[in-house]
């Protein structure tokens, strides 16, 4: 009858409905996983950071002469700057590295990307806790992130709507019957209607959608942990070091030239700057004494204890080491620093001469091979490429998706420098003083063959895609 072909019409409108919700809602994920695997190896996480590319923050406005450009521009650069566009000439001359052209993009994919970066160049992040990016003369309200709970409450509203729709269909039908003289159905409940054929078919059919798309979706991003930044038992900080104090990344993790790993510092390795330096930037005392307990070392002397030394014996020592730094504040108040030293000292117990138990955060499936040196020292990859601005981070986090689909962009962008020394540009390996042969790439078979193209001009480098970078066999043995 009419009447239930408006039923079934009616209930695979409202269940459309309301799994469209769900999907509306993940634009600005879906465009932060677009650009994680397209533009983070050139562009800065940040957006308003420079990096090999321009920041992205504000892209919109300054396209806004151009209607429609931006999207030419982000699937083909090249061709739009050979139209004549000024925009794209200026963003042409901004660099010697050519954009990877991204002709499948479409529309809707591009609108998530821009959505993202301006989300996140607002804002600083795009879901809770979110810190406001805040300026002298601005006031930024903070982002209201949708919540996929909204979602699920839209469903079950929608759900009964289908179900008292389902009702009064069915009264109608018994009316009908009743005038035509015919033999009237029975009354349905609610889940009678719920547990319609049609309606549990479209249910059905619903799950199994949704759930292969969270099922593949949550598959691919197994094991990523983009934005992981745990609690460490010391809380060292990258900025004071790396960024205040301009320590090489390579001082420290020095594996990362010379070996798979760039290999995680042992407490000996902080013990060569702080036998001399006894006093934290922030927190004073509090996690030298972490290190020294580690490691062994006696600071009163910059000699290491004996190692068949009692805990009670290296505690009276660090006590005694606690009461010379803060000689001063001890005379002015005896009894609140004996009791932060008391602190101190409990909170190293256990630990004497025992390694620091790091939180691992990048970590690769065991089925990838990654091997630093071979980016570090041969292709001269710069650790914040991968790691983003180290020398700005507080507390080290995951900054690259360090995803499959990442790496390969990477590689069909990144050019081999087949050349050592200093480069002129910001991506050019072949220019300015680099005219020392770069002795890891000299054996390579097609060396003298781009080289010599190079030379000629005949191509303005080579990428690492075109010396086997795109190899199965090089990532998965």
């Amino acid at each position: 009858m009419i009447y239930k072909k408006l039923f079934n019409f009616c209930a695979i409108i409202l269940i459309i409905a309301s799994t469209s919700s769900w999907v509306l809602a993940t634009d600005v994920q879906n465009g932060k996983s677009l650009f994680m695997d397209k533009c983070a190896s050139c562009h800065n996480n940040s957006m308003v950071s420079d990096m090999t590319g321009p920041a992205l923050y504000g892209a919109q406005d300054r396209w806004k002469k151009y209607p429609g450009a931006i999207y030419e521009w982000i699937r083909n650069s090249k061709a739009l700057a050979a139209s004549g566009n000024p925009r794209a000439k200026v963003m042409i001359d901004w660099d010697d590295s050519e954009m990877t052209a991204f002709e499948n993009l479409e529309d809707a994919q591009i609108d998530d990307i821009l959505a993202y970066i301006q989300v996140k160049g607002e804002f600083g992040c795009i879901s809770p806790p979110c810190e406001t990016v805040a300026t002298e003369n601005t006031n930024t309200a903070e982002a209201e992130p949708t919540s996929p709970v909204l979602g699920y409450v839209l469903f079950v509203l929608l759900l009964l709507s289908v179900a008292f729709l389902g009702r009064y269909i069915n009264s109608l039908t018994r009316l009908s019957q009743q005038n035509a003289g015919q033999v009237v159905s029975p009354e349905k409940s609610i889940f009678g209607v719920l547990l319609n054929p049609s309606v549990v078919k479209l249910l059905i059919f619903s799950l199994v959608i949704f759930g292969g798309y969270t099922t593949v979706n949550n598959a691919i991003g197994f094991g990523r942990q983009q934005g992981y930044e745990p609690t460490q038992p010391i809380n060292f900080s990258h900025k004071i070091h790396a960024g205040d104090n301009g320590i090489d990344c390579q001082y420290c993790h020095d594996g990362a030239r010379k070996s798979k790993h760039s290999v995680i510092p042992a407490s000996n390795t902080c013990i060569n700057c702080h036998a001399n330096i006894q006093n934290g930037s922030k927190d004073g005392t509090k996690e030298l004494i972490k290190v020294y307990a580690a490691s062994g070392f006696n600071p009163l002397n910059n000699t290491y204890l004996p190692e068949d030394m009692s805990d009670e014996d290296r505690a009276a020592t660090y006590r005694k080491w606690l009461k010379s730094v803060w000689k001063k504040e001890w005379i002015e108040n005896e009894k609140s620093i004996n009791r932060l030293i008391d602190e101190q000292i409990a909170s190293v117990a256990g630990t004497y001469n025992k390694p620091i138990e790091w939180v691992r955060i990048h970590n690769l499936p065991d089925h990838v091979y990654f091997n630093h040196a071979q980016h570090v020292t041969v292709g001269k990859v710069k650790c914040e490429t991968c790691h983003g601005e180290v020398a700005e981070m507080d507390v080290l986090k995951q900054h690259a998706p360090l995803s499959m689909g990442w790496c390969v962009n990477c590689h069909r962008q990144t050019e081999v420098q087949f050349k050592d020394g200093l480069v002129e540009g910001k991506n050019s390996p072949y220019a300015g003083d680099a005219n020392t042969a770069n002795k890891y790439y000299t054996d390579y078979n097609y060396y003298e063959k781009y080289h010599n193209e190079i030379k000629e001009g005949k191509r303005k480098g080579v990428t690492v895609e075109e010396i086997g970078g795109l190899e199965c066999q090089k990532c998965h043995y």
